[in-house]
C-alpha cells in the first residue's frame, strides 16, 4: 500500500507546483504590462487654500453627522469625524488633480497658521481620550 501511494503523491506535489508556477507567471504578465500610477501634480497656495476653505466650510456638518451616529461616545464622534474629513479631502485632491498630501498638509497649516475660513467656524484640533463605549 505505501508503495501505491508515493505515484500518487508526486503527481499532486506536479500539480502543486505547475499551479504556482502559473500563478506567478500570470502576477508576472500583469506587473510588466500594467500602467503606470498617474501622477497627480503638486497643489498651488491657491489651491491649498482652497482645499482648506472647503473642509473648513464641510467640518460642521460632518461633526454633526458623527454626534448622530455615536451620540453616547466623544472619541467615537471625533474618530467618526475624521473619517469623513479624509474621505472629503481624497475627493477634493481626485476632483483637483492635486496630491491628496498636499490636501492633508493645507488643513494641518491652516489650523495653525489660522487662515481665514467660513464665517462661524470653529476647527478644534484636540483629540478626546479613548474610553470603552457605554453601548455595546
Amino acid at each position: 500500500m505505501p508503495d501505491e501511494a508515493k505515484p500518487e503523491r508526486k503527481r499532486t506535489g506536479r500539480i502543486g507546483a505547475i499551479v504556482a508556477a502559473f500563478v506567478v507567471l500570470c502576477a508576472l504578465v500583469r506587473a510588466a504590462t500594467s500602467a503606470p500610477i498617474e501622477q497627480q501634480k503638486v497643489a498651488s497656495d491657491q489651491e491649498r487654500h482652497q482645499a482648506f476653505w472647503e473642509l473648513a466650510n464641510e467640518e460642521r456638518q460632518m461633526r454633526r453627522d458623527a454626534v448622530h451616529d455615536f451620540p453616547a461616545d466623544a472619541w467615537s464622534q471625533d474618530d467618526a469625524f475624521h473619517n469623513s474629513e479624509f474621505k472629503k479631502a481624497r475627493d477634493i485632491a481626485n476632483d483637483k488633480s492635486i496630491r491628496l498630501m498636499d490636501v492633508l498638509a493645507a488643513m494641518d497649516e491652516g489650523m495653525h497658521s489660522a487662515w481665514p475660513r467660513p464665517r462661524g467656524v470653529y476647527m478644534n484640533p484636540s483629540v478626546p481620550p479613548c474610553r470603552p463605549r457605554p453601548i455595546h
